[in-house]
């Protein structure tokens, strides 16, 4: 599967080249903090904390006045997983373990991965994106109880393959810098495992799945800032339906000023 997955990367990134001649492709780097739970279980919660960190390329493949409609592949580095502090005081033993109970868990799971991006572009400010992943597991390291279990990436506790849906928006805060917000959801299960009680009877079998939200920085490697321009500063073109729009802007803004001016000179 994972085979078939890089092929079809490879397609589509060959396919996005040749219908984009004469488009221009930018260069992003990220860096993020996730926020993390693992659904299935039995803890609520995005208690866990990760990085996410990486580099892309995006490039438009429509646009039309000041909006674009944008594709974007990324590579990550990617930590996933779930945390819950101490819950109980009373030292009670675990049946089937035989270690104190006390409530305590901790899985840290990084991964390697490649999300396939669509995004949605007004005026070069504000993009909104939906898309998916695949994902390789580079790593798995679980504590329960304060005691780490023997669960590996390899172990075969864990799917090692995992593929997500994510929806991300993103804002220009400052020249190339763009402050982002990315939601994640794996589409496949990452393990299945049964759960007990506290005196050891069973609650049964739980697939478990990644969610989690991203707070990232994006920073555009060679994005021209003087296309960054609104065209109330710069109006290039023969339409004059956005030179009387800019024009119009421009008076807004004069009067305004002239009337806060006028307000401290009363005072």
């Amino acid at each position: 599967m994972k085979k078939y997955f890089l092929i079809g990367l490879f397609i589509a990134f060959t396919a996005l080249t040749n219908s984009a001649k004469a488009q221009i492709f930018l260069g992003e780097a990220f860096v993020g903090l996730n926020l993390c739970q693992v659904d299935g279980d039995q803890i609520m919660g995005f208690h866990k904390k990760g990085i996410n960190v990486g580099v892309g390329v995006i490039t438009p493949i429509w646009t039309k006045n000041n909006f674009s409609l944008d594709l974007s592949l990324e590579v990550l580095y990617n930590q996933k997983g779930a945390k819950q502090g101490r819950k109980y005081f009373d030292d009670k033993i675990d049946p089937i373990t035989g270690i104190p109970i006390t409530g305590e868990y901790d899985l840290s799971l990084s991964y390697g991965e490649v999300p396939f991006m669509v995004y949605f572009t007004d005026k070069k400010l504000v993009s909104a994106g939906v898309g998916v992943s695949y994902a390789r597991l580079m790593s798995a390291v679980e504590y329960e109880h304060g005691v780490k279990t023997s669960a590996t990436a390899t172990s075969g506790d864990y799917d090692q393959n995992e593929f997500n849906i994510l929806a991300d928006v993103k804002l220009r805060v400052w020249q190339r810098f763009k402050l982002g917000f990315r939601y994640s959801y794996s589409i496949n299960k990452i393990r299945t495992r049964e759960y007990h009680n506290l005196d050891g009877t069973s609650l049964g079998n739980f697939n478990q799945f990644n969610n989690l939200f991203t707070l990232r920085l994006t920073y555009v490697f060679n994005e021209r800032l003087e296309d960054l321009h609104r065209e109330e500063y710069i109006y290039q073109g023969d339409n004059p339906k956005y030179h009387e729009k800019a024009v119009e802007r421009k008076i807004k803004r004069l009067k305004k000023q002239q009337e806060r001016e006028a307000r401290r000179n009363k005072q």
